[in-house]
């Protein structure tokens, strides 16, 4: 039995000194080295004054006690439970009911002061303006007073050192959220901010105030605009314009969640929201309070929730989301269960400040424990209802002042973060929330114990892929040639320049060539050589300091920018000047009036470019030696990118100097008036071509190319000057194109020919030995003549139409006036398909001639009806015949009356009797009357005339003519008098007899066949018709016509 006591004893003894340790190692992590021996059952009862709330105030909501009873309890049990945290004392909390009225938390304060029980600290409450007035009498009592739920600013105005210098909040306040922006804001680089705050409530406004305060003073961010509006007069349009007027994007808004959807109901009717926008507001910890009816604003839920998307909010954090494990050993998300499980409704709703109850108990109670800690440290032992009477003033002071700095030291890990203070302020944590997809997603977070701010940029949407600007953000971008066209430039120069080496290839190994050498190949050569430095150029237009330094560049300017000057200088003079030159030369020889011959050797032409070149040598040298180039920067118009949202400000690098404007001014007049004499020049020479001076002709269209493109490329440099790649494509184009076409031109004639001819001898090439430009003018004078001539001709038809015309209407006259004679007419058989064989018209009274149109090519002799009616069918039709009958002998068809006859192949001869009382016999070929006798015929035979015979082309007859025209055509020889007949007759008769010495007015009327052959071309003889020969003799004759034609008959000719 004693050995099984001793064993007993033994295990006991271990046991205890297990427990031992492990409560000093439990102390040792607790910071607490010494161990307090109690009584269990025995312990001090140490209280604490609570002031809740049975009322719920709309800045603090759910701040009541029914919320938070479940947290007070979890807390004391843990706390009370503790083997480290006030071991041997019983924390007992003694709630007063405030209902959020400051009279009745006056109450309850001095309630509590003046109780038995005396209170180590007050502990509450929410309601501001009953805190307000407990914290300042609270200063007067010596009592600490730590807030759960107060977050107003004006606890942390410089002011509060004095008036609240013992009152503590262990939810986090202004400090917190004031850095949380500020960080925010910086992480963004958001420095332009626009302000609208509800300056009624002093929650928002003194926290504005100092926000503003210290981001311009402290942090360099912008205030673009502020605006302050009241829940009375809602004057929040005014101030939403504002700040749209001041292009303010990011918008920092301090309003109580009664009026957040009225003030975003108005952003929506300004449309400052979107992608371009964003709104940063305070955490109202109600997820869902945009959907809250409220008939004051006129949205919808579907425009507040559009002007709402995208927008931030700052809010405390209610629990922390990790892991770490608190004081009572627990994690805070098992601290929120073990809440969640005890809170039910609806007695009870959760509560944001439950965490903030939890953590400020234990910080009263750590608190506590560091005092009595320290006092068992200096052998003394703390009994409250001695310690913590309040007839001492200094021992209360001193107690305070040792609770304070108990509660300033402190630093654990709570359910809602690190707990650590400073100022009387907890440095808490900020959670940053954004609205997206209709609902709150935490997307960063601000630890103020540890200053580390954490964005979660996975999880911000975006709307358009990136944040936003905090305005048109000014962008400043140096503008350079790029590297592309730089690259592709050269490359076509290389190419080019290719080229000229090989044409100057050419030109050197051919010069002995006949047809190279009579070209002045050493000038050609010249030619080349000017080009090759204009392509030169065109490289160095494109060097920047984007392909050397800027350091090294503004050293450079004055070499690189005085090369491309002085290369393009030389280039042009060289290639343009030897064109010039040889223009030149042309000019003088073909421009010599006395004809005499004229060389000009190539040594002169020399001369001319040497004399150009020293021109460009002193204004270069003038210029480089009196005002030198620097280096400068051009600001460019700024652009604004309305995808990026930012304003850009190019600028461009050049090289500058003060007189630049002078020095370009004689460049270009220097260099303009020799293009325009060059262009004289070619112009002059533009008719000569020459095989000795076998380039002449393409040397003049060189001088046209480069005079067009240079005019063209010097002004078009001015106008693009600004936008660099442009400007140095199109010079760099121009000064390729241009040079590129002058060698073309000069050069490729060369290269035919010597391909066709480079090994033939023989060939012969006349000596630029020529005439001058005096024959040439000559032969100009000439053609000068010939085409008067033309043109006197064309006014002659044209009076000749004019001419038929009346004749037209004066027939249309004749026909009238025939019909009121009694004039009989008429009509054949329709040979409008058959070829005219003869016509013949005649009088009624004495018979004594006609007209007869018919078939002969010959200039026949008739003197009897036998002749003529054999000639006319033996004679082929298409022909006018005219002629003069002796009086004896008239042709008739009919007895009856003389008429107009038409015979066609077709047709039959006419059947008719011979005139009675006539000597009239019947030919027995024709059948037709020949009257009078040959007595008759000889009596006049001196009065026969030879005929005058004019081919008139069928087409000019009856092709041309439709059937309508070839009866008013027939109609009109039929419808004039015999006496305009006969005066055709007459004039014909008389040309023959007299040749011109008649009266030559009528002539010009009826022109001969002679003289059309002579003053006319074959088209205009051609185009003198039948009509146009009869019908202007009737114009002139109509009105003498006494004895018309009794009858007709007309017929239609093919």
């Amino acid at each position: 039995m004693a050995c099984e006591r001793h064993v007993c004893k033994g295990v006991l003894f271990v046991f205890a000194i297990v427990i031992v340790t492990t409560l000093d190692v439990l102390c040792q992590k607790c910071n607490h080295w010494h161990r307090r021996p109690f009584t269990p059952g025995k312990e001090i009862p140490l209280y604490i004054g609570a002031m809740f709330s049975s009322v719920e105030e709309s800045t603090h909501i759910g701040a009541v006690e029914s919320n938070l009873r479940p947290a007070i309890d979890i807390a004391l049990a843990d706390i009370n439970n503790h083997p480290c945290v006030l071991r041997g004392y019983n924390l007992t909390l003694i709630n007063k009911d405030t209902q959020c009225k400051p009279s009745m938390g006056m109450k309850s304060f001095f309630d509590m002061m003046n109780e038995e029980r005396k209170k180590l600290a007050i502990f509450g409450g929410a309601c501001t303006r009953t805190n307000e007035l407990v914290a300042m009498a609270a200063n007067f009592w010596h009592k600490v007073q730590l807030s759960y739920a107060e977050n107003h600013p004006m606890f942390s105005s410089r002011d509060s050192k004095d008036m609240y210098q013992t009152f503590y909040r262990i939810v986090p306040g202004h400090r917190d959220q004031l850095q949380a922006r500020i960080r925010f804001l910086h992480h963004f680089n958001w420095t332009k901010v626009g302000a609208i705050v509800q300056n009624d409530d002093s929650r928002h406004s003194l926290h504005m105030e100092a926000f503003t305060t210290a981001i311009e003073r402290k942090h360099g961010v912008a205030i673009l605009a502020t605006h302050g509006f009241s829940s009375t007069k809602m004057n929040i349009k005014e101030g939403l314009k504002h700040l749209k007027a001041k292009d303010a994007r990011i918008i920092i808004g301090e309003f109580n969640v009664s009026l957040a959807a009225a003030v975003f109901c108005e952003a929506y009717s300004q449309k400052l929201y979107g992608p371009e926008y964003v709104w940063i507001i305070p955490g109202y910890h109600q997820d869902y309070w945009w959907l809250s009816k409220n008939d004051q604003i006129p949205c919808s839920r579907f425009q507040l929730r559009k002007a709402l998307e995208g927008h931030f909010a700052l809010r405390f954090t209610v629990i922390r989301s990790d892991t770490t494990k608190i004081w009572s050993d627990k994690t805070a998300t098992e601290y929120d269960a073990e809440y969640r499980a005890k809170c039910k409704p609806p007695h009870c709703q959760y509560s944001k400040y439950h965490g903030y109850v939890y953590d400020g108990l234990w910080t009263i109670a750590q608190a506590a424990e560091n005092l009595i800690t320290t006092m068992m440290m200096r052998g003394k032992h703390f009994n409250p209802e001695q310690d913590l009477l309040d007839s001492d003033r200094n021992v209360m002071g001193a107690w305070k002042l040792a609770l304070m700095e108990a509660i300033d030291s402190l630093e654990f890990e709570g359910v809602t973060g690190k707990v650590r203070f400073y100022q009387n302020e907890r440095l808490g944590r900020i959670r940053i929330v954004r609205f997206q997809n209709q609902s709150y997603t935490a997307v960063g977070e601000y630890d103020g114990a540890e200053d580390r701010f954490t964005l979660f940029g996975q999880r911000i949407i975006w709307q358009n892929g990136s944040p936003p600007a905090d305005a048109i953000q000014e962008v400043i971008i140096r503008r350079y040639v790029d590297y592309s066209v730089f690259y592709i430039m050269c490359s076509l120069v290389a190419i080019c320049i290719m080229l000229a080496i090989a044409l100057l290839t050419v030109n050197i190994y051919f010069r002995n060539h006949k047809f190279i050498k009579m070209s002045s190949p050493n000038v050609n050569n010249l030619i080349i050589l000017g080009s090759i430095m204009t392509y030169c150029s065109v490289i160095l237009l494109g060097i920047d300091t984007n392909m050397v330094s800027e350091l090294d560049y503004s050293r450079m300017c004055t070499v690189i920018m005085n090369a491309k000057v002085w290369i393009l200088c030389f280039g042009f003079t060289l290639a343009f000047g030897s064109m010039f030159a040889k223009t030149w030369r042309v000019h003088s020889i073909f421009n010599d009036i006395h004809l005499h011959k004229k060389a000009i050797k190539d040594y002169k032409l020399f001369l001319i470019v040497g004399v150009l070149l020293l021109i460009d040598v002193l204004i270069l040298s003038t210029w480089l030696i009196i005002d030198p180039m620097q280096m400068a920067v051009k600001q460019l118009p700024t652009e604004k990118d309305e995808r990026s949202n930012l304003l850009i400000k190019p600028t461009i690098e050049y090289c500058k100097t003060d007189y630049t404007v002078v020095f370009q001014a004689l460049l270009y007049g220097y260099k303009g008036i020799f293009l325009v004499l060059g262009c004289f020049l070619a112009w002059e020479t533009r008719n000569v071509n020459v095989p000795a001076l076998n380039d002449s002709k393409y040397i003049g269209m060189s001088v046209y190319n480069v005079v067009l493109v240079c005019g063209v490329g010097v002004a078009i440099s001015f106008i693009l000057q600004d936008q660099i790649n442009e400007c140095y494509i199109i010079i760099s184009m121009f000064i390729i194109f241009c040079t590129t076409i002058t060698l073309a031109l000069v050069f490729v004639p060369k290269i035919v020919e010597l391909m066709q001819n480079h090994r033939d001898p023989t060939i012969h090439y006349p000596r630029a030995m020529m005439r001058s430009l005096y024959v040439i003018n000559k032969n100009r004078m000439l053609n000068k003549d010939i085409r008067e001539q033309i043109l006197r001709q064309e006014k002659e038809k044209r009076i000749l139409k004019r001419r038929l015309s009346a004749v037209r209407r004066e027939t249309l006259a004749v026909l009238k006036y025939s019909a009121k004679l009694g004039t009989r007419v008429q009509q054949v058989d329709d040979n409008s398909k058959r070829e005219t064989v003869m016509m013949h018209a005649s009088q009624d009274d004495r018979p004594y001639g006609g007209v007869y149109v018919g078939p002969t090519d010959e200039k026949p002799q008739i003197s009897s009806c036998e002749e003529l009616f054999s000639h006319r069918e033996s004679q082929s039709p298409g022909h006018l015949f005219i002629t003069k009958l002796p009086p004896t002998v008239a042709v008739v068809d009919q007895p009856e009356s003389p008429s107009l006859s038409i015979k066609s192949k077709q047709d039959e001869p006419a059947s008719f009797a011979c005139p009675s009382g006539e000597n009239c016999d019947k030919e027995s070929k024709t059948g037709r009357c020949c009257c009078g006798g040959e007595e008759q015929e000889q009596e006049h035979q001196q009065q026969q005339q030879q005929c005058q015979m004019v081919k008139l082309p069928r087409r000019s007859v009856t092709p041309s003519m439709s059937e309508p025209d070839h009866r008013r055509s027939m109609s009109s020889i039929a419808y004039s008098s015999f006496h305009s007949l006969m005066f055709l007759s007459e004039q014909m008769n008389r040309r023959k007899r007299g040749g011109n010495d008649g009266n030559n007015d009528d002539g010009e009327n009826l022109i001969p066949a002679d003289r059309q052959r002579k003053s006319q071309s074959p088209q205009a003889s051609s185009s003198y018709s039948f009509e146009n020969q009869i019908a202007t003799v009737l114009k002139r004759n109509n009105d003498n016509s006494k004895n018309p034609l009794t009858s007709f008959r007309s017929a239609n000719v093919r």
